[in-house]
């Protein structure tokens, strides 16, 4: 066997030759190959994603674990995390989405918390193969969650064509734990056993770290299923219930769960984080099929499996509880002094290394700090605003039928929101809400990530992404306690691949910075590029906030007429990046720089405003801007009402440019009447400009400047277009 056969360069195999002191064996060389790969190492991202602010008053545990940490109370704490699996989902729709869940909820379980939400965050082509690859996807998405019992609460969807042959499948996961029951891979110690809960070994996912998820796509990469896990929901189910009762039950030492890499990945991070070392015995791991070589045990990617840290008083009471599951519960090794790894198979030695050697020894790209510099330097915007045709009433209905803006639910319906009945709000807002029993406070979590932003300044996008799923969290009052992260970007060899990754990570440090909320933790997925074509650098920002009372949050839309509705924040007139300019012009333009200071001063009074009696209803602005926004509050609300706006611009262009911009920190508010002056004190007093849009009617309409009207019925038509393949 080869480096190259396992994904590794030249330049890397020499280094393990030097630092073992002699050649790997095979097994050897497949452990460097799949621990090394990009997509377990972060090669090219790790020196970037330190420079991400990780700390806050509420962070329990940042980077570097399953999952990050923020408490949510002086009992509960929140685990969360968001984890990719795009090119599984390329080859395989159903099966990859479905694993890709499996794997972040175990994840979530590995950090000793139950997992209580499921947000997925996808990407597409618009031609007919794009369709089904969603329909699969979907579907995958779906059955692994919910049929586990974990609902699918919030998510977040666009289409380009750049994602056709590399959609993108990001998933969030969300998990609560009493603090006591805190755990992870850093608390082993030797003298324990090594125990293999869960799913008997086979071949599946072979490579799928080292050459599936690590490699750019290619003609004929659809050949590489084999290398796709395969995911049993209901096996998943009995493995959560089986581990949270040992967790509860004080059975464990520590826990890490199998997901990229298998075996090798999960005793080599539990061995680097507890700095120890462990000796395997593969004879003793249950097989699917005999014949498994001692490389296939240690890289299957087999799902359903958890490595437990385990006293060897505590055993018997360990396969008791297994036994009553029917879950297969194995001794397959124990920790040891030191750091070597010792791997052991029909009585013979077949690997021997320095575990901390696969983790630590990484390769680790340098980050060029004059690089790093370089993209917060300040830009020359553009003194005109993008040409923008005359608002009109066909245009309206065509922005709304635009596959970024049209209505979610064809999606949506097709998952469980509210299994466990801890979901307030589901995905038909733009916030999730959540209660927590035995906790007076709630839970608000938004995502989002729209890639069009980072298009053509990466650095602009990166901030906006943190932004948008910030001012989701204002609108309904949370506390913000931290972010996750999901990169994903071209192939990192490439240099304006790289400098697109880091640019747009440069922004989420920059915004999040300024936000004062810590990234807590995430996922990169680079070599999304097939047959040279890279994807936009498309990060996925999910947001975790605290709610005060989350049994009746704030609405997202008005109820009766003689109701008055204000944008707050009004952004500056230009449209760049959003879905209308690219209807437009074909392709995406540039983005304003946000304001990181006055977008701050502007989610900081309008969370204190959500929390305030007179506020009736605040939602923020999203894809398709302001009109669409509208329209979605049409389509929640009263059916029988309707609004009139009144824009202050006078030229159509100019209308155009406000109701489609699709600037980060802007919300329509409603109030009544009698607190008109309220809001516009409020607002005034901590320097945050508002714009007077109008009065919810008593008719069935929307009406701009009593020149354009759109029957409700004709509105929603639009809005609720199928999902079907588009010209490019």
């Amino acid at each position: 066997m080869h480096a190259e056969d396992v994904g590794l360069t030249t330049a890397e195999y020499d280094r393990i030759v030097k630092l073992m002191g002699r050649e790997p064996n095979d097994v050897e060389l497949g452990l460097f190959g799949a621990l090394w790969s990009e997509h377990c190492s972060y090669k090219n991202s790790k020196g970037l994603l330190k420079r991400l602010p990780n700390r806050g008053p509420h962070v329990v545990q940042g980077p570097g674990a399953n999952a990050g940490v923020v408490a949510l109370d002086d009992q509960y704490e929140l685990a969360f995390k968001v984890e990719s699996h795009n090119h599984p989902s390329y080859v395989e729709p159903v099966q990859g989405a479905a694993t890709g869940v499996g794997g972040i909820l175990r994840d979530i379980i590995a950090m000793g918390a139950r997992p209580m939400a499921v947000a997925d965050m996808l990407r597409f082509g618009r031609d007919g193969h794009s369709v089904k690859l969603l329909e699969g996807v979907v579907s995958g998405v779906g059955q692994y969650g919910n049929a586990i019992g974990i609902p699918t609460v919030t998510g977040d969807v666009a289409f380009a064509d750049g994602y056709a042959k590399n959609p993108l499948v990001n998933v969030l996961a969300l998990g609560i734990r009493r603090r006591e029951h805190a755990i992870g891979a850093a608390s082993a110690r030797p003298g324990q056993l090594l125990v293999l809960l869960g799913q008997r070994t086979g071949r599946d996912g072979i490579h799928g770290a080292s050459l599936l998820a690590s490699r750019d796509f290619e003609a004929g990469s659809e050949d590489l299923r084999p290398t796709v896990q395969v995911g049993d929901p209901f096996l998943g189910k009995l493995l959560m219930e089986v581990t949270l009762a040992a967790v509860h039950g004080g059975l464990l030492g520590a826990l890490q769960d199998l997901g990229a890499a298998g075996l090798t990945s999960a005793v080599a991070e539990l061995c680097y984080s507890s700095e120890v070392g462990a000796e395997l015995e593969l004879d003793r791991v249950p097989l699917r099929e005999p014949g498994l070589s001692s490389y296939d045990i240690m890289l299957s990617e087999t799902q359903e499996r958890m490595l437990l840290a385990v006293e060897e008083s505590r055993l018997s009471d360990l396969t008791q509880l297994a036994d009553q599951h029917e879950l297969l519960c194995s001794v397959i090794g124990r920790v040891v002094p030191g750091s070597e790894l010792t791997i052991r198979h029909h009585a013979e030695v077949v690997a021997h290394l320095d575990a901390q050697w696969l983790v630590g020894e990484a390769p680790q790209r340098p980050v060029d700090d004059a690089l790093w510099m370089s993209f917060g330097a300040p830009v020359q915007e553009p003194e005109v605003p993008a040409a923008a045709p005359k608002l009109s009433v066909a245009l309206l209905l065509k922005v709304l039928g635009n596959s970024d803006v049209r209505d979610r639910k064809p999606i949506y319906r097709q998952y469980d929101s509210m299994i466990q009945t801890n979901t307030v709000r589901g995905p038909e807002g733009e916030t999730a809400v959540l209660r927590v029993r035995g906790s007076r406070a709630g839970i608000a979590l938004a995502v989002s990530g729209p890639a069009r932003w980072a298009a053509v300044d990466a650095y602009a996008g990166g901030q906006g992404a943190v932004l948008a799923a910030l001012t989701r969290l204002a609108a309904v009052g949370a506390e913000p306690l931290g972010m996750t992260d999901g990169i994903n970007a071209g192939n990192p060899d490439k240099a304006d691949s790289y400098g697109a990754m880091a640019a747009l990570i440069r922004g989420i440090a920059d915004a999040a910075e300024a936000a004062q909320v810590p990234v807590t933790g995430g996922n990169v997925s680079l070599h999304n590029e097939t047959d040279g074509r890279a994807i936009w650098p498309t990060v996925m920002i999910g947001a975790v906030g605290r709610l005060v009372n989350p049994e009746h949050p704030l609405a997202e839309t008005w109820t009766q007429s003689g109701q008055h509705l204000y944008l707050i924040n009004p952004s500056p007139l230009d449209w760049g990046g959003s879905a209308a300019q690219i209807m437009q012009d074909g392709e995406p333009g540039a983005m304003l720089r946000p304001d990181l200071a006055g977008a701050v001063r502007a989610m900081t009074a309008v969370a204190h405003w959500a929390r305030q009696d007179q506020a009736m209803a605040l939602r923020a602005v999203a894809a398709g801007g302001l009109g669409a926004t509208l329209v979605r509050m049409m389509a929640s609300g009263n059916p029988a009402v309707g609004a009139d706006i009144r824009l202050g611009e006078t030229r159509p262009e100019e209308k155009t440019l406000r109701l489609f911009n699709e600037s980060p920190v802007q919300w329509v508010a409603v109030v009544e009447p009698h607190h008109r002056e309220a809001l516009e004190s409020h607002f005034g007093e901590r320097g945050v400009p508002v714009l007077p849009l109008g009065t919810v009617t008593d008719e069935a309409l929307l009406q701009i400047d009593e020149r354009y009207r759109w029957a409700r019925i004709d509105l929603l038509q639009a809005w609720r277009h199928p999902y079907e393949e588009e010209p490019s």
